[in-house]
């Protein structure tokens, strides 16, 4: 990769977040445990039930179903679920109201997004909105250049609209924004939208299918960095 001149800028790589730089399903699993007291199978069974919640509102809202809320609401919301359907008890909930900003980095991560910020220039693109996304570059020690909310657009991905904050973001000159993601489905809306993109396999992710055509896959964000040095 050359270094960036007045003529050029470096290339501009666009993360998704929630499950691809932090292990959202297992950590809020582990979050709710603790926070509520709950042993680990309740506690993923909370975990499982709120992102479920949360997903189904944010389909609805891309559909037009309902008027558009950020994520930290959505929470709230299925906390409030989870409350009314016993399996969380008032006062635990209480404590669970930020359990978003405080989902764990993935072991590569960190040192990832360290080593992508010294050669590319580094993009959060996410679902979780302002108010998650400032605790989670606080909690989990995330650094990037630039982190855009779904908010922004007052709607979710695969919303082409949210694709297109990163691509109005990148910086004149750095070529085709690359989506990092481990959901085959976010990838392919934002080629779809006109975005190059890599796979990175997580946990609970969304592997590709077999006709599937993403333009690079790594196994591990320092595999990712690698492998853009070598372009």
């Amino acid at each position: 990769m050359e270094p960036a001149t007045k003529e050029t800028t470096r290339p501009t790589v666009v993360f998704d977040v929630l499950g691809t730089l932090v292990d959202q399903t297992g950590s809020m699993g582990r979050h709710v445990s603790a926070m509520a007291a709950l042993d680990s199978g309740a506690a993923a069974e909370v975990a499982r039930r709120w992102l479920a919640h949360v997903a189904d509102q944010e389909r609805a809202i891309v559909a037009g179903r309902r008027a558009f809320a950020p994520s930290h609401e959505l929470d709230r919301e299925a906390v409030a679920v989870l409350v009314r359907d016993g399996f969380l008890l008032p006062d635990a909930a209480a404590r669970l109201t930020d359990a978003s900003e405080w989902l764990q980095p993935w072991p590569d991560t960190v040192a990832g997004l360290d080593l992508l910020t010294a050669d590319v220039t580094v993009i959060g693109l996410s679902n979780a909105s302002r108010r998650v996304l400032a605790g989670l570059s606080t909690n989990a020690g995330l650094r990037w250049h630039q982190v855009l909310s779904a908010e922004d657009a007052g709607s979710y991905k695969p919303d082409p609209a949210v694709y297109e904050l990163a691509l109005d973001t990148a910086p004149t000159g750095s070529g085709t924004p690359v989506m990092v993601a481990a959901h085959a489905w976010d990838l392919r809306a934002a080629a779809a939208a006109g975005m190059r993109t890599a796979y990175v396999p997580r946990a609970d992710g969304d592997p590709p299918a077999p006709d599937d055509t993403f333009d690079l896959h790594a196994t591990s964000l320092l595999d990712l960095h690698a492998q853009l040095l070598g372009l």
